[in-house]
């Protein structure tokens, strides 16, 4: 892969040099960050050999280009430019000022949960392990090994507000220790848990009047949340009033001091009561509209990702599993329905797509959407032509449906697809599996059926080729525009079945495979030379462009035969005017092919001869400028 001309093709889409305020790249994706995304052609850039998908999600123009070359058309992108090169952290928190509120609470929600969700999923599939060792009665629920690993598994549950303070305390810009602290100050032993509610033990206390309730916050999600960003704010006023040289003694105690009783008194309480509010809602929801619950949460969980604020639902899911009357996720099989199904209505486009481009991304993309990861099915491949994503809704609405009718539930957040089998409930992997399958299937059925709508020229190349010099408007100008002179495809010079004309050894140029058998003036000029053969036409401009048309591969040894001449050496010619007709038939028939080679023979002279058009064309089309310095 020329990584340098790839690199060339984007910044161009892009909007040029000035239109990038920065970029930085991760594992798959280029990342960027543009003063004016009006000005990016995303079309263009998805037309890109090296590029699998494009999309706009948390302020960022984020292009999939894949492992292991991400980053070498990230250097080759940046290098001899001015292009602020960013942290992949920088970049995010660029793009977070073009995101309207959600979409920010939302991103805000997802950077505090991400980080967690190996702790949970950890611990979720211990549970599950548990769950099966109690089924088959491997295990013997009052043994120590068995109570030892209990422990282990709601470890990560019971200490939760403790992790997401930390967590929380990074995106809210305030000491992680600090709000450590705090979020076990929430979870203190002294203060009464959800399992130990009931037993006689009081539960409320006098402070200075104020009744304060002894009752912790283990295993709730929203108190702590509230408490850190108020947290947060408390700091940064506190560190405004106080001394520098006492800072570091007073800031911290009194922070921790205010942020504590508020808690306490009045952030926990509501937190809770909101927390259980959305939980009781989810599973009301849950446990009365059932089947419809699952059908409506699996066909319009994609479109919530294509917003990118599905990462938001992390909250809510870690809510559901703490909650001890609920002790499960629920929501998250039908959201790896949803995934799998993308998957199924890719795998459909491979088999219906003639476009080898497309092919190539689809089987992968297919295969990740299995394994729990979406971005290069939707973005990549269903979304380019909407009816497989339309299949994919639907398919994930089947499998929904069919999770909920049979009450599939997680142990943990953030895993879907095959993986997710580890986390699921005991006794229900069978339906879970059930589900993958009918969610797949279902999508890849339907896509089938439906077909995809590729352009005309969907199976040709359509992405204008970067010479080794791009057009610089101020340095360069454009001596002449060559047209087509047939009726037909338009195709790239590289891809002629000839080495003399594909490695551009008589020059740059274009080539048209024709629908007919009459050959034009591509542009002005004079008739400098007319084979006796008649297979090919030399014409000079007035700029001293010299363009050869040749008609055909290997047509010089029909001496000839089939071919008239409607000109001659000397004539003056205008742009459109006819200079050959030919049996197109008989050319077929008897020559290797019947490509018209368009090529400006003195391009070395030349500074680019750039191609504007592939695919479909008529004689007249624009297919390709010519200039110099």
């Amino acid at each position: 892969m020329d990584y340098s001309k790839v690199a060339k093709e984007i910044l161009k889409y892009l909007g040029g040099e000035g239109n990038v305020a920065s970029a930085a790249h991760c594992a798959t994706r280029l990342r960027v960050i543009l003063k004016d995304e009006k000005k990016a052609d995303v079309k263009k850039i998805e037309k890109i050999d090296a590029v699998k998908g494009v999309f706009n999600s948390s302020g960022q123009l984020q292009i999939i280009i894949g492992q292991g070359t991400v980053n070498k058309v990230y250097n080759a992108f940046t290098e001899g430019t001015s292009i602020q090169q960013a942290s992949l952290s920088d970049t995010k928190k660029a793009g977070a000022k073009n995101m309207n509120v959600f979409a920010k609470f939302a991103r805000m929600l997802s950077n505090i949960f991400v980080p967690i969700i190996p702790a949970i999923v950890a611990s979720g599939l211990l549970m599950g392990l548990l769950g099966m060792f109690q089924t088959f009665h491997w295990i013997d629920d009052k043994s120590g090994i068995y109570i030892l690993l209990n422990m282990f598994s709601n470890a990560a549950f019971v200490f939760l507000p403790v992790l997401i303070a930390f967590s929380a305390a990074r995106e809210f810009d305030t000491n992680p220790f600090l709000a450590a602290a705090l979020g076990a100050i929430m979870i203190h032993p002294d203060l009464q848990n959800a399992w130990t509610l009931g037993e006689g033990i009081k539960t409320t206390i006098s402070v200075f009047g104020l009744n304060v309730g002894m009752v912790g916050y283990q295993g709730t999600v929203l108190p702590i949340l509230i408490a850190v960003w108020v947290m947060s704010r408390i700091e940064k006023i506190l560190r405004k009033i106080i001394p520098d040289v006492l800072d570091i003694l007073l800031t911290p105690f009194f922070t921790l001091m205010i942020s504590a009783f508020f808690s306490l008194l009045v952030i926990g309480p509501a937190g809770r009561l909101l927390g259980d509010g959305i939980s009781f809602g989810l599973q009301t929801l849950y446990n009365t509209a059932g089947v419809f619950a699952g059908i409506l949460f699996g066909g319009c969980y994609s479109l919530i990702v294509i917003t990118g604020i599905q990462h938001s639902f992390h909250a809510i899911e870690a809510a559901l599993i703490a909650n001890p009357e609920i002790h499960k996720n629920f929501l998250l099989p039908i959201w790896s329905m949803a995934n799998v199904a993308q998957g199924g209505a890719a795998l459909a486009v491979y088999f219906k797509t003639k476009n080898k481009k497309i092919k190539a991304i689809a089987s992968p993309a297919a295969l990740s959407a299995l394994l729990g990861i979406t971005e290069p099915a939707i973005f990549g491949v269903n979304l380019r032509f909407v009816r497989p994503f339309v299949a994919a809704a639907i398919g994930g609405a089947i499998g929904g449906g069919y999770i909920v009718l049979t009450k599939v539930a997680m142990n943990g957040i953030g895993v879907t697809g095959i993986p997710g089998t580890a986390i699921v409930q005991q006794g229900s992997i069978i339906h879970y599996l059930i589900g993958l399958v009918l969610a797949f299937a279902g999508a890849f059925i339907i896509a089938f059926i439906i077909g995809i709508k590729e352009e005309e020229n969907e199976n040709t190349e359509e992405v204008e080729e970067l010479d080794d010099l791009e057009i610089n408007e101020a340095d360069a100008s454009v001596l002449c525009n060559l047209v087509s002179p047939s009726n037909g495809n338009a195709m790239s010079l590289k891809k002629v079945p000839d080495k003399t004309f594909a490695e551009e050894l008589l020059g740059k140029g274009i080539a048209v495979d024709p629908e007919d058998g009459v050959v034009v003036a591509p542009v002005d000029g004079s008739i400098t030379l007319m084979f006796d053969t008649k297979h090919a036409v030399a014409i000079k401009t007035s700029d001293g462009v010299e363009v050869l048309i040749h008609i055909g591969i290997d047509t010089v040894k029909m001496n000839g035969k089939g071919f008239n001449a409607l000109v001659k050496t000397g004539d003056v010619v205008k742009k459109g005017q006819k200079l050959v007709e030919f049996d197109l038939d008989l050319v077929k028939e008897e020559a290797e092919s019947p490509i018209i080679m368009i090529i400006v023979t003195n391009s070395d002279s030349m500074k680019f001869v750039k191609s504007l058009k592939y695919g479909k064309v008529k004689q007249g089309d624009g297919l390709a400028v010519v200039g110099v310095e």
